[in-house]
């Protein structure tokens, strides 16, 4: 779900960021992308996006973050030019982002963007589309961006593309690290052939099962994610992130997505907090609901 602000010419949204709760790469296929399963589940680390009705489209980006694309190559752009084509609408629109998510991370910043967008100009412009064609257009954007449209919590198979939502699976608080170290996922699924995959009789669909406590379940080899020994072999400060959360009280903590972020989740606010103090050096973050 998309968040929306203002009416009239113009249009505030907010794109939130994604962490994965477990990640398993089933294999290749046909088509050159890999079958996976994972578990998408939104935080409240968002980018914001404002669009307004203009004669000409143009894009602009505000942030302290480097290697963000201000021109055609932004999926904010591809999305309004895809959205364009398929409708066939000619309207303007000035649209500004406002980025705070980092770029490799493993968030869907980019994607998160690109479905907000997608969403924010087909109101803007009133092209009509329905959720099932946005959902449509989002997946010729990138396997995860149909999720941020769908929003919330969801089991993604296919490619990512293939949502069934769920309740949310994490309800304590997350601390959120998102370190300089930036990793490629088409790097990380080009290497990931080399190590050892989950094989497709491990995953099994278990929703009546997540309707028990997270905190009883985190164990389950379902939240284990495939990307995280090819990670940790060439990046061992992001494993030794790892321990550190451990260490300081996260019951769970896990790689989101192919990295860089490395997130853990808390049995209460107090020792989340208390984890961010003796982590903030390397920009722990706490993130409630």
């Amino acid at each position: 779900m998309i968040h929306l602000e203002g009416g009239g010419r113009q249009f505030k949204l907010t794109a939130r960021a994604k962490v994965n709760i477990g990640l398993h790469i089933l294999g290749e296929r046909p088509d050159g992308y890999h079958e996976i399963w994972t578990i998408f589940q939104q935080v409240n680390l968002a980018d914001e996006i404002l669009l307004k009705e203009s004669s000409d489209l143009s894009f602009s980006v505000e942030t302290d973050l480097l290697g963000i694309p201000d021109d055609d190559t932004n999926l904010c752009m591809k999305a309004a030019h895809l959205l364009r084509q398929e409708t066939g609408c000619d309207k303007g629109a000035a649209i500004t982002l406002k980025k705070i998510i980092p770029p490799g991370s493993g968030l869907g910043g980019g994607s998160s963007d690109a479905a907000a967008t997608l969403t924010g100009l087909n109101r803007l412009w009133e092209t009509g589309l329905k959720r099932t064609s946005l959902l449509e257009l989002a997946s010729k954007l990138g396997s995860d961006v149909p999720f941020f449209i769908a929003g919330g919590c969801c089991i993604g198979t296919g490619r990512g593309e293939v949502l069934h939502p769920i309740d949310p699976v994490i309800i304590d608080p997350i601390v959120l690290i998102c370190p300089e170290v930036k990793i490629s996922t088409k790097w990380a699924y080009k290497n990931i052939k080399n190590y050892h995959l989950t094989s497709r009789s491990q995953i099994v669909i278990f929703q009546d099962s997540l309707r028990k406590s997270f905190q009883q379940l985190h164990s389950h080899t379902a939240f284990t994610n495939d990307f995280e020994p090819l990670v940790f072999a060439y990046h061992p400060s992001l494993k030794a992130l790892k321990e550190a959360l451990i260490k300081h009280g996260a019951y769970y903590v896990s790689l989101s997505g192919s990295g860089s972020s490395i997130f853990g989740v808390f049995s209460s606010t107090r020792i989340a907090k208390e984890a961010v103090t003796k982590m903030e050096a390397v920009g722990a973050t706490l993130y409630l609901g």
